[in-house]
Parts: C-alpha cells; structure tokens; sequence
C-alpha cells in the first residue's frame, strides 16, 4: 500500500504527540486519572461510592455516566456515604485539569479538594495560594510563613480563621525540553486537600 502524504503527515503528528507525552518526568507516585468527567460541571448527590479491587474510585452521576478515579489516593476513605460531589475538567496545553470537591449532605464546604494535572499558581483557598518551588516541591504561599511540600508529603496547616487542612502533595511532573517540539512549560502536580481532620 502506497503512503499518502497525509497518511506520512498523520504518522509525524502520531509520533510528536508520543514524544510530546513522554516529555514530561514524574515525581513521586503514579499519575492521577479522572476518567468519563461530564462536560458540564455540577453538584450531584452520591448515595455511595467505593474503591474496587483495581485502586479506583467509581462515582455513579446517573444520566450523566460513572467517573473513574485512578489511583485513589491510599491516604483517603476507601467508602464514601451520602455526598456531593462536584467534578470539573479544563482544557490546558498540559492536558486537562481536573478536579473533584465532594462536601457531606449536612456540610457547606466541600471538605475534599482532589485535583489532577493543576498547575503550580492553584488557588487551594482564599488567599493561599500553591507556588512552584527548589527541588520540584512547590509552598503554600498565603500563611504566616511559606509552607514547603515535596512530592509523596502530606503538611497540615491552620487558615486565618484557625481552621485545620491537611495538604498532600501526590506528584509533580516536570517538563523536559526536547529540540523542535514546542510544550507547555508550567510543571504540572496532582495534590488533595482535607479540611475533616484536627491539627
């Protein structure tokens, strides 16, 4: 069979798009996957919700399909009861970001924030901010003073309003320049953050 010159132009795409994925390395555990995120974001009530045998959290939204969760961070409960959950996808360079807030049936605020693929100038609450930092780690910038996380560490820390959260920092990708392929430059992390624990 005879190659066309748009089947050679597929196959040069193909391949940049395969370096381009492998440009990036990985620090700490595996990258985090939301997999089936709708669209449209919006809060929906979860009746339950658990990790399977494979480490993946399966959220059922109904009409709007399941979404899969993959690794499911060790760290978090295995069994959800009752809750809202809120997901939401971004197009970026870097790939989608992604996010899930899930907040309990009585609560106000979400006391989960997971987030895959964001970048390192994330707001995690109101005047505290994630910055890139030395070492491929990133601070919490907006407390008394800077808070260093690295990759695999989980930090507790107090808001202005003396409220205890817990931040874990899953893993930081780093981008790898290679000659003649243009990429997004911003490291990418994937983290959580628990307000339901005591400091």
């Amino acid at each position: 069979m005879k190659m066309t010159s748009s089947m050679r132009h597929l196959r040069l795409l193909l391949s940049a798009a395969a370096l381009a994925a492998c440009a990036c390395q990985s620090v700490a555990g595996d990258r985090l996957q939301f997999e089936g995120v709708p669209l449209e974001s919006g809060e929906t009530l979860l009746a339950h919700a658990a990790v399977n045998p494979a480490g993946q959290m399966q959220l059922d939204l109904g009409q709007q399909g399941v979404v899969t969760i993959s690794p499911w961070p060790k760290a978090l409960p295995r069994q959800l009861q009752a809750q809202y959950a809120t997901l939401r996808q971004t197009m970026h360079p870097a790939g989608p970001l992604q996010s899930l807030l899930l907040r309990t049936a009585e609560g106000k605020e979400p006391w989960l924030t997971l987030v895959a693929n964001g970048g390192l100038n994330w707001g995690v609450l109101p005047g505290i901010r994630l910055r890139a930092a030395a070492g491929g780690g990133v601070r919490i910038a907006g407390l008394k003073t800077d808070l260093p996380v690295a990759p695999g560490e989980t930090v507790k820390f107090r808001d202005g309003a003396m409220h205890c959260w817990q931040f874990s920092l899953l893993a930081v990708r780093l981008p790898q320049g290679r000659v003649g392929i243009s990429q997004e430059g911003e490291a990418r992390a994937d983290w959580y953050l628990r307000g339901d624990v005591a400091c």
